[in-house]
């Protein structure tokens, strides 16, 4: 880490230069796409394309295009971002970089956009695990962005306070109107909370001993059903030639069939089944989601639960490869995806209108304050 800050900024582009194209005699146009040498342009820091005369950077066509951080504080920031390994707040990256909280909570999505669209891709074969965990959910909405606790009550709590705190949660509930809005689940019966989403993952065993999983793809569903996971593994899984190992849910005995064989394990019963039928490695990426969410990002938004989901498949996937390899990955990806369809303009209030769901995107609003200055800034005092 301290030698990134060390970097020259001419250290810091042959970097960037290795990890996007390769080399200098490998750079490829972003547009028009003709690849060997062009004509750089030492005091621009551009090349000139040889083949449609058009100028661009090291960093157009990126996630990064348009910046206004150095290369260094890209590459610092992602290293930062990666050596934390259950995640990172946005805070403290503003601290490590001495940056806006605005531009260091936007350069860790626009890398999680890249994750999204560059590395959950591709289908997995062999012998897979999947499931469906249970996330956001029961007012997320009111807690979102507010220090959560409770008032203890033990053997020694005065009647007074006591009768205090039942009357405020009776306040609460009855504030509540209506019926809840959210889906069925299929497996209970149960009416889920508007806000609760299902993440589903489906994870590639290394099928060596210790090494865990190797390959890890994630969406997101609004409950855990039979067409959810058919649709799921129709898009990550190459089933014909792949074995499938899940728990007793009823959403996967029907796709089971089409695999090689079909292994479940009845977790009311058992960790795992007399012939070692276990999903133990969709249940750690879960374990790594609910660590992450609720340790460190503390009630994640439906909108963007599957740009985090990804992000801890990642940090599933490499954890074992030095940092120095991680972050060649996660800029690479970065670099190759194309420019930003969701965090360009963010703080001007060029916010997603959408949550990506696996079944097709759903309509969600803007988060954060209405775009332009808030009510009453101009005349609040300055001090």
């Amino acid at each position: 880490m301290p030698q990134v800050f060390a970097w020259s900024d001419r250290e810091c582009l042959d970097f960037m230069v290795e990890v996007r194209f390769g080399s200098w005699n490998t750079v490829g146009c972003p547009h028009c796409g003709t690849t060997g040498k062009h004509y750089w342009r030492p005091l621009q820091k551009r090349w000139k394309c040889a083949g449609c005369g058009s100028t661009f950077s090291v960093t157009s066509g990126t996630v990064f295009a348009s910046r206004k951080l150095s290369l260094q504080t890209i590459i610092a920031g992602t290293l930062l971002w990666l050596n934390s390994a259950g995640g990172q707040p946005a805070l403290e990256l503003k601290r490590h970089l001495n940056v806006t909280y605005n531009t260091a909570y936007t350069l860790q999505h626009k890398l999680r956009e890249a994750l999204v669209r560059g590395y959950n891709q591709g289908p997995l074969a062999g012998d897979l695990e999947m499931d469906g965990a249970h996330q956001s959910g029961r007012r997320a909405a009111e807690k979102r962005g507010k220090p959560q606790g409770s008032r203890p009550v033990t053997s020694e709590t005065p009647l007074e306070e006591l009768s205090s705190i039942l009357t405020q949660a009776g306040k609460q509930k009855a504030k509540r109107k209506g019926p809840p809005k959210g889906v069925v689940d299929p497996e209970y019966g149960r009416r889920l909370p508007e806000d609760r989403r299902i993440v589903m993952v489906v994870r590639q065993r290394s099928g060596k001993k210790g090494k865990g999983a190797n390959g890890t793809r994630v969406a997101i569903a609004m409950a855990e059903t039979a067409t959810e996971a058919e649709g799921i593994l129709a898009t990550y899984a190459a089933i014909p030639e792949s074995y499938l190992n899940t728990d007793s849910s009823p959403a996967y005995a029907s796709v089971g069939k089409s695999f090689l064989a079909h292994r479940t394990v009845e977790h009311a019963k058992e960790l795992s089944g007399p012939n070692g039928e276990n999903n133990n490695q969709a249940e750690e990426y879960n374990w790594r989601y609910d660590r992450a969410e609720k340790g460190i990002y503390l009630n994640v938004e439906p909108k963007y639960m599957l740009d985090y989901a990804c992000e801890v498949a990642f940090r599933s996937d490499t954890r074992r490869l030095p940092n120095g390899q991680q972050l060649r990955l996660a800029l690479n990806v970065a670099t190759n995806v194309g420019e930003s369809r969701f965090w360009r303009g963010f703080t001007r209030g060029n916010h997603r209108s959408h949550e990506l769901l696996h079944a097709g995107p759903r309509l969600a609003k803007a988060s954060g304050p209405a775009k332009g200055r808030l009510p009453g800034l101009a005349t609040r005092a300055p001090f």
